[in-house]
């Protein structure tokens, strides 16, 4: 889909300029003179008879009428492809929208057996607020003992007993 997109935009880009460069449709409105005058030309060499370095002009001649053709004709094929291009996008998009909506009909029917499944195998399931709640209630809280709380109950002990000596 992306790939197409992409290749929409080049060519829209692709088709201004070459509407810029022919802006009164000249290429156009020549295809059928330049097809016209080719035929002409085929027919000529194809009937006459003339001479090598005469067929030669003729095949030159007909070499540039279709060079020019393919530059008349370079616009056409690439609004052609546009279209083409546009109407794949169009297809695709489609193909998605039904493809979704098989997907959300599939997870209902897997939501519908999931939860016999687990009423089957008694398992209950935790909503969203009693999980909540779990994580609010306050946990105990473990009395952390530091290493210096450990020697300075060592150091009373010790001047108890020395006390008690006394």
């Amino acid at each position: 889909m992306g790939y197409k997109e992409a290749e929409s935009q080049a060519i829209s880009k692709l088709l201004t300029m070459e509407h810029e460069r022919d802006k009164n449709n000249e290429k156009r409105r020549k295809i059928g003179q330049l097809k016209r005058l080719k035929n002409r030309l085929e027919f000529k060499i194809a009937t006459e008879a003339s001479s090598l370095s005469e067929e030669k002009d003729l095949i030159r001649k007909i070499d540039e009428i279709n060079k020019e053709l393919s530059e008349a004709y370079k616009s056409i094929r690439l609004e052609r492809k546009g279209e083409f291009v546009k109407g794949d996008i169009e297809e695709y998009r489609k193909r998605l929208t039904e493809l979704e909506a098989k997907i959300a009909e599939t997870d209902k029917v897997l939501d519908g057996l999931y939860e016999r499944l687990r009423k089957i195998l008694g398992i209950r399931r935790e909503r969203k607020e009693e999980r909540q709640r779990k994580r609010m209630q306050p946990k105990p809280q473990i009395q952390e003992i530091n290493l210096e709380d450990i020697a300075v109950i060592k150091k009373k002990e010790k001047k108890q007993e020395s006390k008690e000596e006394e």
